[in-house]
């Protein structure tokens, strides 16, 4: 498992056109990268029944909206890896929540993973939706808070 310095997710996120001055925060030193094939699979599996088991599933405005979403789907994300034998030690899982304004003028939070160390390696993913998402390039432009 591949590891990154916080300082070169803010780089890669920056290379890749993220807006990642706006809002940055990385709490730990050192994440392990997951791969897409996790996010996409596995990951996006054991959410559905983590949201399905706590009833968590509906969207509701303002008390279970995308930042809610966002937020346990990041933390979803690191109690998985704290799980995962032989993980690398001292490290979080470079899963973290992106909030943004999108191209309609709404806001919205989901969250973006690193799954390497360049810029085509960044994955966003609605945690709402449990897929994999595209921002555009002024959406990427417009984000107001990344935390991992």
């Amino acid at each position: 498992m591949k590891i990154l310095s916080a300082t070169e997710i803010l780089l890669t996120l920056a290379v890749a056109g993220y807006d990642a001055g706006a809002g940055w925060n990385a709490a730990d030193r050192r994440y392990a990268l997951p791969t897409r094939g996790f996010i996409e699979g596995a990951f996006s599996s054991a959410l559905w029944s983590f949201q399905q088991f706590f009833d968590v599933l509906r969207w509701t405005e303002d008390a279970n909206d995308c930042d809610d979403f966002a937020r346990i789907a990041a933390g979803f994300a690191q109690i998985l890896h704290c799980l995962t034998p032989g993980r690398p030690p001292a490290t979080a899982l470079a899963v973290g929540e992106l909030w943004y304004v999108r191209d309609s003028g709404e806001g919205h939070a989901i969250n973006v993973a690193l799954c390497g160390g360049g810029p085509d390696d960044v994955v966003c993913y609605d945690p709402q939706t449990r897929k994999v998402v595209e921002l555009s390039v002024t959406e990427k432009a417009r984000v107001t808070l990344i935390r991992f």
